[in-house]
């Protein structure tokens, strides 16, 4: 018993219409890979804001550790005095 295979035709056009598909979507690959070049760029002055900024932290909760001591000490004084 022979099964029976679907027939498919494929024509030249057919070929040329799937290349020309193929072109386009290496067309807009393309331009999307364009605008990516610079991201290594971008990302290093990222790194380096983040790195330049990183002392602000630290500032502020030393100068909130200061004022609560501050504050503690003078309540005590106060209290104590």
């Amino acid at each position: 018993m022979a099964e029976e295979q679907p027939h498919v035709r494929i024509t030249l056009q057919t070929i040329y219409d799937k290349q020309l598909d193929n072109e386009r979507l290496l067309v807009r690959t393309l331009e999307r890979l364009d605008g990516l070049a610079d991201v290594p760029d971008r990302l290093r002055a990222v790194e380096t804001a983040q790195a330049e900024a990183a002392w602000v932290p630290k500032v502020v909760l030393a100068s909130l550790v200061a004022g609560i001591s501050g504050l503690a000490t003078a309540l005590f004084t106060v209290i104590r005095g």
